[in-house]
């Protein structure tokens, strides 16, 4: 049974096919699905989603590059959409240095909101971290995250092993299929077996054999 951990497949390129998109997975052997939102339009997807397939079940968050769009308004709509059945974790959040367009301060007071939404429910903080290693890891252990998983992991195996010791889990995806992907593919090699996931982050990031194409 393969259980993919991180999807998106009310993106635009999938919309129009969604209920194909899960039956082409089944098929492929993909039996249980976490669709995962980053902004309220797309939470509500998350929603809707689960709602109509028996085998998703989903997570609500803002993305550090939508860390704008965060208030107190906005983390009471993401308290009451969390109490739904099937949202099973907050995020996707976290912090992204990659692009410039939102400042750091204002990423790190969204993350910190969320991880505490995440500790007060009692659920796992799904994080988006990317070139941001130490200030991610950093802000989960000072708000005490009790579960966390860096999605499509993309560091090194010396970064891995903090956050293995702090129990938190890594996630790859079809990047670690890229031949210039040596450190992330060492990454796998050695994560402990009992704190690693998988997911496609679909649409995106196909592995290389299909790379460029929608995933």
């Amino acid at each position: 049974m393969w259980i993919d951990t991180h999807c998106h497949p009310f993106s635009d390129s999938l919309r129009a096919e969604e209920a194909e998109a899960f039956a082409r997975a089944k098929v492929a052997g993909v039996s249980k699905f976490i669709v995962v939102g980053y902004d309220p339009s797309a939470n509500l997807d998350v929603l809707r989603l689960v709602d109509q397939q028996s085998d998703a079940w989903g997570t609500v968050g803002i993305h550090p590059c939508e860390a704008d769009v965060m208030s107190g308004e906005a983390l009471a709509l993401l308290r009451k959409q969390a109490a739904h059945s099937k949202i099973v974790a907050i995020g996707e959040m976290g912090l992204y240095y990659y692009h410039k367009d939102t400042p750091p301060e204002q990423q790190f007071e969204a993350f910190r909101q969320q991880i505490r939404l995440a500790n007060e429910l009692d659920l796992p903080c799904i994080v988006h971290s990317r070139d941001a290693a130490e200030d991610t890891l950093r802000i989960l252990l000072e708000e005490k995250a009790k579960r966390a998983i860096f999605h499509c992991y993309s560091y090194d195996a010396d970064f891995g092993r903090k956050v293995w010791d702090a129990g938190y889990f890594t996630s790859f995806s079809g990047v670690v299929t890229y031949p210039n992907a040596k450190a992330i593919q060492e990454a796998a090699r050695v994560a402990p077996a009992d704190l690693i996931l998988i997911e496609t982050d679909c649409p995106w990031l196909a592995p290389q054999s299909v790379r460029g194409q929608r995933n």
